[in-house]
């Protein structure tokens, strides 16, 4: 299902109700240029279940982890891994056993990856407009309400 996101409020609003769908061991992953809203749309989805103020990039530290309820989010950033194999010591075998997991930039680990994950691509169409694609099972998809279709 592909979305058109008028603003940086829709792609706030996208990671609200992804994060309202969420349940424990999804993996997110979120594909897009650099600045196209992909850390944005993880923000929101993360303060939406947590409630924090301070939701920062892991860019630099490559994971942050972050506890609501019993679980946790592990938010990935790879863009500076260099090598597949080191995401091991990024404790991403944990991540798979316990919590919910957002990776931007997942193509560098794409084949480590279970396949019932959650791709969002996000995609610029002009200055403000963007697409984001979804591409998840039908109950997923059917659970995402009021954005205008593309």
């Amino acid at each position: 299902m592909k979305l058109l996101l008028n603003n940086i409020k829709d792609t706030i609003r996208l990671g609200k109700e992804l994060a309202k769908i969420s349940k424990p061991n999804d993996i997110f992953c979120l594909k897009g240029d650099l600045g196209t809203g992909k850390t944005t749309l993880a923000r929101s989805f993360i303060q939406f279940l947590t409630s924090s103020n301070k939701v920062l990039s892991p860019t630099f530290p490559m994971l942050l982890t972050y506890e609501y309820k019993n679980n946790i989010i592990w938010h990935y950033d790879m863009y500076r891994l260099r090598k597949p194999d080191d995401i091991w010591n990024l404790s991403l075998e944990d991540a798979l056993n316990h919590g919910i997991i957002i990776i931007e930039w997942p193509e560098i680990i794409e084949h480590l990856i279970p396949n019932n994950r959650i791709e969002v691509i996000i995609k610029d169409i002009n200055n403000d407009s963007r697409s984001a694609e979804v591409i998840a099972n039908k109950k997923i998809l059917n659970a995402i309400k009021g954005f205008q279709i593309l």
